[in-house]
């Protein structure tokens, strides 16, 4: 068997475990395949193809290499605000939340420190972290993050239950009796755990590895892991629509910026759903101050969301879109909200006319252009959306959710090759 032959043979391995096609491709793998000839001292390739081929354990490596299994403390601030909002005001106990993909045990971690925080008990709280590699799951069992695991202040409200010192979180046991960590892939790993029983379920940044069949695969068990008023919570570049899940998830309400939260829909969606829910409050906000969890509990308001702002090219920047001076002007959340609502009710030329307008007015956001290139997608103009989403990424050269629609036009022409870059630059942007 050739090399390239067996890394096809290695490649069709991946994709049987999920991965996404662009991303187990010969080109993509080959460096990773060599490091692991290294880590285990085969010899060929073709040895390699024969070890994966009946090693479930060294798929899992690979795997591995290709998901980055990164993570840190509190990551998405917004998502525990929203999550600290819902305990804080639900009737549920115990609150039973899963987290798919928990590698070291940052996220059960904040989410179990989050519903202490909200006034809950230990023995109302359950979390189950679920993972494929067996070491990550070792370092969770024993609270060893490491020092990339503490990224900025933590959340003032969290200190009595998770600190830093010196840059090594300190995971209180109360924390740590709150979580149980289990080995496993998903969607397999889903398959027995009970229907309707978790008040939230995290499943971030993982779709973006994944094949459409693993996708949907996935996405139909996490809808049913939900209870009916259960939340769903997922990464900065991912929406329902990506598992199959956008007739029956929209976002959740009160909204919180940069959460990225979804709840089960109150009202049908529309017959011909066009855009996936576009979160359009800014990511990457700062961490916002959250009432105190009993606090919380009582206050008739919800959690503020953040008025919308983005940034704007740096000055002499060469760009399409129009001149420096003209790119501060802001765009109200209520007009980008209208062009969206326009869009989702298939209502395209007039999403056209409102983000047209926008555009005209001097509006020259981050918001506006993601939400313009989603609309081109949908209405099939190719060249239009990738003029605009080409901008994104040249004001935001990390926007992964703009990657990943132009490896998908780059795909549609026929080239493959750049479609792969678009992909393996939104890959590393998810880390």
């Amino acid at each position: 068997m050739s090399a390239t032959s067996a890394l096809e043979r290695i490649g069709e391995l991946l994709r049987a475990v999920h991965l996404d096609g662009a991303l187990t491709a010969p080109e993509a793998i080959r460096s990773i395949v060599d490091e692991r000839l290294r880590a285990t001292g085969v010899s060929s390739v073709d040895a390699y193809a024969e070890l994966a081929a009946r090693s479930s354990d060294e798929i899992a490596r690979l795997r591995e290499q290709i998901a980055v299994p990164e993570t840190w403390l509190f990551r998405y601030p917004g998502s525990f605000e929203a999550l600290q909002y819902r305990m804080s005001t639900s009737q549920s106990r115990p609150f039973r939340v899963l987290s798919v993909a928990c590698a070291t045990g940052a996220e059960p971690f904040s989410i179990a420190a989050t519903a202490l925080s909200a006034g809950l008990l230990p023995d109302q709280v359950s979390v189950i972290g679920i993972d494929p590699n067996p070491a990550a799951l070792a370092s969770a069992r024993r609270a060893e993050l490491g020092r990339m695991a503490v990224r900025g202040e933590l959340p003032s409200w969290a200190s009595p239950w998770i600190e830093s010192r010196n840059g090594i979180a300190r995971i209180d046991p109360a924390v740590r009796a709150c979580c149980e960590f289990r080995e496993g892939v998903a969607p397999g790993a889903l398959i027995d755990l009970p229907a309707g029983t978790f008040d939230a379920v995290f499943c971030r940044n993982l779709a973006i590895y994944l094949g459409e069949s693993g996708r949907r695969v996935i996405g139909e068990r996490l809808a049913a892991l939900l209870k009916p008023d259960g939340m769903l919570f997922l990464g900065h570049a991912e929406r329902p629509a990506l598992f199959g899940l956008e007739a029956t998830f929209e976002p959740a309400s009160p909204a919180v910026s940069g959460s990225f939260a979804f709840s089960r829909r109150s009202t049908p969606a529309p017959t011909k759903p066009v855009l996936a829910a576009l979160d359009l409050q800014p990511q990457g906000t700062p961490w916002e101050s959250y009432a105190p969890p009993r606090a919380a509990a009582t206050a008739s308001a919800p959690p503020r969301a953040v008025p919308n702002s983005a940034p704007t090219p740096a000055a002499g920047a060469h760009t399409h879109a129009a001149p420096a001076s003209a790119a501060t002007a802001p765009t109200t959340n209520s007009q980008l909200l209208a062009a969206r609502a326009a869009a989702d009710a298939g209502n395209l030329a007039r999403a056209v006319e409102l983000t047209d307008n926008l555009h005209a007015a001097g509006d020259r956001s981050l918001a506006l252009m993601e939400l313009q290139g989603a609309i081109f997608m949908a209405m099939g103009d190719a060249p239009r959306a990738e003029n605009v989403l080409r901008q994104v990424i040249y004001l935001d050269p990390g926007n992964v959710e703009a990657l990943l629609h132009l490896a998908v036009l780059a795909e549609r022409r026929g080239d493959g090759a750049l479609a792969l870059r678009y992909r393996q630059r939104a890959a590393k942007g998810t880390s």
